[in-house]
């Protein structure tokens, strides 16, 4: 005991006086790589994880947690539960001109579009700010590019076959099929729609691929041309921010609407939260209307392990006159409460 008293003497010593001695910290696993546990500053935010293996270059694998006891009853309920169907795009190596590395480096891919299938969109507000939200199974390579490009496109599909087909393109990742590998040259004429490629075969067509290609290069000489003002005597504000922004939108038969939305991050309460799962929030930029010009019909839903068309009306709700100015945080009765059913009683 006296030589460990006397070692740790020995070692407390050797610091700095103001720093407290303590024993080194445990490493700790998580699905990316070890890392060890930090003692985080007040105030100071914490960093997102990255699902993403820099290494080699995709996703990783988490490992997968013990099941809980209500997993398979859990499963069966949401079966019964009819959900939206709503099909999120994205783009992939968009270059930010807020990051130096990403200007200058000049064998930065071009952007490829990202596309997955998604049953648990909804709406989060809509007023005052209209905001959506869903889920995402990690890995996903969707995500990472949705995270970093920071905007994203959710259409919603029509209650019907053409929907439905579009829906179960995109539930299968983004790797190219083998029917239809992925071009091995790329060209500014013929760019690469990675997964959205096999569209044309449903009749659907995919919007913005000029604009977004511009902007990648318009980024990409944006980093030279603020070196050379720089150079010159010139400020950075003195070159023109080029535009960015465009996605890919999906137009043709099975497309209801299209929301063009801001990605806004949000960070888990409990550190860990999001090693599975992702929450993705969005607001709502504008809305792109579809070939469908009937407010009544009524968007794809799937449930019990099929997609599904909503069937008749069983209780219409009646429509009552706005309410008065004294009354504007009273809700419309055309507005259904998705708020906790105990405050409802």
């Amino acid at each position: 005991m006296k030589s460990l008293r006397g070692l740790r003497r020995a070692l407390e010593s050797t610091r700095p006086r103001y720093v407290p001695f303590q024993p080194t910290p445990i490493a700790r696993a998580s699905f990316l790589t070890w890392r060890r546990s930090k003692v985080k500053a007040p105030g100071v935010a914490s960093t997102p994880r990255s699902h993403h293996d820099e290494a080699n270059g995709g996703p990783v694998t988490p490992p997968k947690p013990p099941q809980h006891v209500l997993s398979q009853p859990m499963r069966a309920v949401m079966r019964q539960l009819p959900h939206p169907v709503v099909v999120i795009t994205t783009l992939e190596n968009t270059r930010s001109i807020a990051k130096v590395e990403d200007m200058l480096d000049k064998r930065f891919p071009r952007p490829i579009p990202r596309a997955m299938t998604v049953s648990s969109f909804t709406s989060l507000s809509v007023d005052p700010v209209p905001r959506v939200t869903f889920n995402i199974t990690l890995p996903s390579t969707t995500y990472q590019a949705l995270a970093k490009c920071g905007r994203f496109n959710a259409h919603i599909l029509t209650g019907d076959e053409y929907g439905a087909r579009i829906a179960d393109l995109f539930t299968r990742g983004n790797r190219p099929t083998a029917a239809k590998p992925a071009p091995e040259t790329e060209s500014p004429e013929e760019p690469d729609l990675g997964v959205l490629a096999g569209l044309e075969e449903l009749d659907v067509h995919v919007l913005g691929q000029e604009d977004w290609h511009k902007e990648w290069e318009l980024a990409r000489d944006y980093g030279g041309k603020v070196l050379d003002t720089i150079k010159a005597g010139g400020y950075k504000t003195d070159v023109e921010i080029p535009p960015s922004g465009t996605l890919p939108v999906l137009q043709g038969k099975g497309i209801l609407h299209v929301l063009k939305c801001q990605y806004r991050h949000l960070t888990p309460l409990v550190d860990g939260d999001f090693d599975h799962h992702a929450i993705v929030m969005g607001e709502v930029l504008d809305i792109i209307p579809g070939e469908s010009v009937d407010q009544s019909d009524l968007a794809l839903a799937y449930a019990d392990r099929a997609y599904r068309q909503m069937g008749e009306k069983l209780l219409e709700r009646p429509v009552a006159d706005p309410p008065v100015p004294e009354e504007e945080n009273t809700p419309l009765s055309d507005d259904v409460s998705t708020g906790n059913t105990e405050e409802q009683k």
